[in-house]
C-alpha cells in the first residue's frame, strides 16, 4: 500500500511553478479532477483508479495532491505546445521514488502517462483529468 500511496503522491506531483510560457497551454484554470490508472507489471492484480481534486492555474498547470512526508525536486519541467513535461525525485526516509510524465491539456479536459520508479518497482500511470468548475477560495 505504500508502493501505492508514493506512486500517488508522485504522480500528483509537487507544487511546481514553472518559468515556461504557461500561457500558451491550452487549460482552463480551475478546479480538477485528476484519475489515474495505475499499472505494475508482474502484478496480479492492480490497484484501483484513485482520482482527486485540485486547483490549476496558469501560474500552477502541474497536476499535484498528497506529497506529504516528502521532499520533491524538480528536475526538468517543460511545455511544448499544450503539452507539459516534467522529471521528478521525491525522497523520504528510505525511499527514492522517481517519475517521468507528461500530460496534454484540450481546455477543459486534459490527458497524460507517467512512468514512476519507486523501492525497486517501475509503474506506469495513465492520467485524465477534467475540469469541474472554479477553484473554490
Amino acid at each position: 500500500m505504500k508502493l501505492i500511496t508514493a506512486a500517488t503522491a508522485l504522480l500528483a506531483l509537487n507544487a511546481l511553478n514553472s518559468a515556461a510560457n504557461a500561457s500558451d497551454i491550452n487549460m482552463n484554470p480551475g478546479l480538477w479532477k485528476w484519475t489515474a490508472v495505475i499499472e505494475m507489471p508482474g502484478m496480479p492484480m492492480q490497484p484501483p483508479p484513485s482520482s482527486y481534486t485540485t486547483c490549476i492555474t496558469k501560474a500552477d498547470f502541474v497536476p499535484k495532491g498528497n506529497t506529504q512526508g516528502q521532499s520533491c525536486k524538480t528536475i526538468d519541467l517543460q511545455t511544448e505546445g499544450d503539452k507539459v513535461s516534467w522529471n521528478i525525485t521525491c525522497t523520504r526516509p528510505g525511499s527514492v521514488t522517481t517519475s517521468q510524465g507528461d500530460i496534454t491539456y484540450h481546455g477543459d479536459t486534459a490527458e497524460g502517462v507517467i512512468h514512476i520508479t519507486t523501492q525497486g518497482m517501475q509503474m506506469t500511470s495513465r492520467t485524465t483529468g477534467e475540469r469541474l468548475g472554479s477553484c473554490k477560495k
